[in-house]
């Protein structure tokens, strides 16, 4: 009887077919994992920029001009109170800080590009605050809306 060396073709085809499978399992769970990951970033930042929204409050109830300082000013109003503020530096940054016609304070942050990013936020929406207006009250967001925004005072 004659010992073979090495394998043969039908095994290395049938290892290589494996392995295909497996690698195209992963990157399908990391797709949903990234987009998962992206929304609580999301959620994160708009968290954040509400606890400075309300520090800010806290160092200024007594301050008249307050509002017309937000209203100039933007989110650099927020920049002592943030722990990375060059995150939120521009105009052009995703993140925003309004001041809706009832007097309330909204966080606004552009709405990602990503589909199943949206797809998260907009899953996540009642429990978190989330809405596609800065009106009280007002629809949660949705896919598709151009803005999320969250009630900062």
């Amino acid at each position: 009887m004659k010992m073979r060396k090495g394998f043969t073709l039908v095994e290395l085809l049938i290892v290589i077919v494996i392995i295909g499978i497996l690698a195209a399992a992963m990157l399908l769970s990391t797709g949903s994992a990234t987009a998962s990951a992206q929304a609580a970033t999301i959620i994160s930042d708009m968290r954040s920029l509400k606890s400075a929204c309300l520090l800010l409050y806290a160092d200024s109830m007594d301050d008249a001009n307050l509002v017309s300082t937000i209203a100039t000013d933007k989110i650099k109003v927020l920049h002592k109170y943030i722990d990375n503020p060059d995150k939120f530096k521009t105009d052009g940054d995703p993140a925003g800080l309004e001041v809706g016609v009832d007097g309330k304070w909204w966080i606004s942050y552009k709405s990602p590009v990503d589909a199943q990013v949206q797809e998260k936020l907009e899953a996540k929406a009642g429990s978190t605050g989330l809405y596609g207006t800065a009106t009280v009250g007002g629809a949660a967001y949705k896919k598709g809306d151009a803005k999320l925004y969250m009630v900062a005072r």
